[in-house]
This record gives C-alpha cells, sequence and structure tokens, in this order.
C-alpha cells in the first residue's frame, strides 16, 4: 500500500513537471490537500498535496506528504514546512532523517513541538518554477 502511495506521488511529479504551463495551473488549481495530519506552514509559501501519519510499531511513525514551494527560499537551509497536529506522535526527541529522490537527498528534522524543516541536503532541485517534493520517512517517538 506504501509503494502504492509512493508511486503516485512520484506519477504526480512527474506530471506536473513536465506538463505545458496551463495544465499546471489546472492541477495544482484543483488541489485539495488533506490537513489532518499537518498544518502546512502557508505563510511561508508552502502548499500541500497530502499528508499522512501512521504508528508502524509501538515507537516508530511513518511520515508521508506530498508538497510544494517556488524557488525563492534557499532549499540548502531548512525551512520550516509545517507542524504535526497530533501531539501523540511527536517525537520525544528531535531527529533528522533522510530520504532520496533519485540521485537527490533530502532530510526531514522532526522536532520535540512536532515542527518539521526541510531542506536539500546534496544534489540538485528538479527544473520547473515551482518544486514539488514526496516525503517518505520514518522516525522514532
Amino acid at each position: 500500500m506504501n509503494k502504492l502511495i509512493f508511486l503516485f506521488a512520484c506519477l504526480l511529479i512527474c506530471t506536473v513537471t513536465f506538463a505545458q504551463n496551463e495544465f499546471k495551473d489546472r492541477i495544482l488549481a484543483k488541489a485539495t490537500a488533506d490537513s489532518s495530519y499537518i498544518a502546512i506552514n502557508k505563510r511561508a509559501g508552502w502548499q500541500m498535496y497530502s499528508s499522512y501519519l501512521t504508528p508502524i510499531k509501538s515507537d516508530s511513525v511513518t511520515i508521508e506528504m506530498i508538497v510544494q514551494h517556488d524557488r525563492t527560499i534557499d532549499w540548502k537551509q531548512e525551512q520550516l514546512v509545517g507542524c504535526i497536529k497530533s501531539t501523540s506522535l511527536f517525537p520525544k526527541t528531535s531527529q533528522t532523517v533522510s530520504f532520496k529522490l533519485m540521485s537527490d537527498i533530502y532530510q526531514l528534522r522532526i522536532e520535540p513541538n512536532g515542527q518539521c524543516y526541510l531542506w536539500l541536503a546534496s544534489g540538485s532541485l528538479p527544473d520547473g518554477d515551482s518544486v514539488i517534493i514526496p516525503v517518505r520517512a520514518v522516525y522514532k517517538l
């Protein structure tokens, strides 16, 4: 099931990246995010397509989200993406988890207060006006 969700996220990214601007605008305008799990940092310009958190063991949680931002931020610096809503899914300690997209490595830091920070650790951003990132990682409670 998780592989299917990840494949869907990759398909969405490819579609938006390579589609014509008019098509991209229509897709983006119709996108509605499930904000049940994470409150996105809209003030900083982040947009969310989906989010999902689920405990996978008694001490671990899978975090998944598809987020978008333009190129006006420094992707090599930590950026506050949003905050986990459920206090029961907050980690006890600050944790940084890495995930790889093609040859690029991103890092997500999850704080004990639920705040999530994202940055590009190595590699380069995909082409386009805005960047859409499917995040999938596991952290400890």
